[in-house]
């Protein structure tokens, strides 16, 4: 991404008044400290697509003009934006299965997802964390006061989304996974039910279950990861990736024997779908590399895994203890 990373911060300098410092604009922009901006813009560290689409989306910076795709390409890039609303949320659901489905057809098919948060896909249907995390999307991320907010236990999942969400993780069942988490990828959910409870829209009872759900969670990924098994039945694997050096971007990466996509979310419920031959093969190398620096805890690293999931194990804990205490938050 170097040439494009150096026409986009090029871009970026001739909007910006001659008294902006370049780098404070760039760290307040993606919210990253003074030291990694100035990595990024001097190529010590890799801008990463995601954050390359942010910046672009900011300054209102063409992705046609950064690429130099031309009008006929640019409906490889197409912008999904949903509203936060069941029926948002429904057709949120279903465009992801069915775009999933595209790719299940074809031969060796795999998804690669750097996960800043528990990936949906593993998430049980109608379990009390499925219908939470659907509270938050319709609650939390929208634009509604926080007083008129409804507490949890007075929310009604509706059917017909319960049964979306169903087909959701169906689809993604039929593509071998490929996972990539940093250690604070479970801080997001914990820190989610964490606040709720602390704002009384949950109960002391709610956030103890979705503590006991989110740790089965776990247990159940930590077994898949052990068995490289995602669907024993079809032959497709999983395979679980601990980072540790690079930046986990929330980027979804869909790869077959004839074509590559490119999920790219940048809000809960909007997502930039790309399948430009160029860009998707410049993110195919891009986590190729990030695999290469981060460690396969999947199969055979049994010692590894045990380390990484213990970690995930004590941090669950310890919120049930903040829970039950009246103590500071310290579980991060």
């Amino acid at each position: 991404m170097s040439v494009e990373k150096d026409k986009l911060f090029n871009f970026i300098k001739e909007k910006l008044p001659n008294n902006v410092l370049f780098t404070e604009e760039i760290a307040d922009v993606l919210d990253i400290s003074y030291d990694a901006a100035y990595r990024r813009i001097n190529g010590k560290t890799s801008l990463s697509f995601k954050e390359a689409l942010e910046l672009a989306r900011y300054y209102k910076i063409s992705l046609n003009k950064l690429y130099n795709i031309s009008s006929t390409l640019s409906k490889s890039i197409i912008k999904n934006d949903y509203v936060n609303t069941y029926e948002g949320v429904n057709d949120f659901y279903k465009d992801i299965a069915f775009y999933v489905a595209t790719y299940a057809s074809d031969k060796n098919s795999k998804v690669y997802y750097t996960a800043k948060n528990i990936p949906i896909y593993h998430i049980p249907v109608n379990t009390l964390y499925s219908k939470f995390r659907v509270y938050v999307y319709l609650n939390f991320l929208s634009k509604k006061e926080e007083s008129k907010i409804e507490p949890f236990s007075k929310f009604i999942e509706k059917q017909f989304f319960t049964n979306e969400s169903k087909r959701f993780r169906e689809k993604f069942k039929e593509v071998s996974i490929t996972d990539v988490w940093s250690d604070t990828t479970i801080n997001s959910c914990l820190h989610t039910i964490y606040y709720f409870y602390k704002t009384k829209l949950i109960t002391r009872t709610e956030a103890l279950q979705l503590c006991d759900e989110i740790l089965l969670l776990i247990e159940r990924i930590e077994d898949k990861a052990k068995n490289k098994t995602w669907n024993s039945k079809k032959g497709l694997k999983y395979e679980l990736y601990y980072n540790k050096l690079v930046n986990i971007n929330h980027v979804l990466f869909l790869k077959s024997e004839t074509k590559k996509g490119l999920l790219v979310p940048y809000t809960s419920l909007s997502y930039m779908r790309i399948e430009d031959k160029i860009i998707c093969n410049e993110v195919d190398e891009y986590f190729q590399k990030q695999l290469q620096f981060s460690q396969n805890i999947s199969g055979s690293a049994e010692v590894e895994r045990r380390m990484f999931f213990t970690l995930m194990y004590e941090k669950i804990e310890q919120l049930k203890h903040q829970i039950n205490s009246k103590a500071i938050m310290s579980f991060i």
